[in-house]
């Protein structure tokens, strides 16, 4: 029994790490649009950076626009080979999961000409595809900014071993010189000592010589 349960949890769990895209219907400018959605296991802000970071090395630039970051004019293969107006949202699922964010993407051939299933099948099937493969893009994005963040701490680190080898060098230097400081102020006692004793004696034969 316990292994049945067990295996008909890890089932819902493949299903809900591996959901699959869907088109809903969403408002827009006061008007119902037909959109693709899909849950990625990710934060808001990790996929809106992912998106608008792939984005923009393809040379677009998006625009908030009524909750969405709109970006005009887009050429991706992935899609088709026309250009498209591609309107992304981005939100988190739920306050008990906030590590899943849902993501809303609509497009328009330009203006208000949003694409629908029924219209263009073909299309809706490509960013339905696109939308299944952004967590892949999203995981990569999230690792390479991973990397970008611990190459950071330890080039900091670097640089403090690096200040703190030269501290230790300098601070070597230092005790050099005050050993030899130490070493000189010795012998200049004890030479002040010997004069010390040379001097008083002069000055004690002076004293006696002054009373015979």
């Amino acid at each position: 029994m316990k292994k049945i349960v067990v295996l008909v949890l890890l089932f819902v769990l493949n299903l809900h790490s591996n959901a699959q895209s869907r088109t809903s219907t969403v408002e827009y400018q006061k008007a119902d649009r037909e959109a693709i959605v899909n849950e990625v296991p990710f934060s808001e802000d990790m996929i809106t950076r992912a998106i608008q970071d792939t984005l923009e090395k393809l040379g677009y630039k998006g625009k908030e626009s009524k909750g969405f970051i709109v970006y005009k004019g887009v050429k991706m293969p992935a899609l088709g080979s026309e250009a498209y107006d591609l309107y992304f949202s981005v939100d988190k699922k739920s306050k008990r999961e906030k590590d899943i964010s849902k993501v809303t993407l609509m497009i328009s051939k330009g203006f208000d000409s949003f694409i629908t299933e029924k219209s263009d099948p073909g299309l809706v099937r490509n960013a339905k595809t696109y939308l299944d493969s952004l967590r892949n893009t999203v995981a990569v994005y999230d690792k390479g900014q991973q990397i970008s963040e611990q190459e950071e701490v330890v080039k900091k680190a670097e640089k403090k071993m690096e200040n703190l080898t030269e501290d230790a060098q300098d601070l070597q230097k230092k005790k050099k010189k005050l050993e030899k400081e130490i070493e000189d102020n010795i012998k200049e006692q004890a030479d002040q000592q010997k004069e010390l004793e040379k001097q008083r004696q002069v000055l004690s034969t002076l004293k006696g010589t002054n009373g015979q």
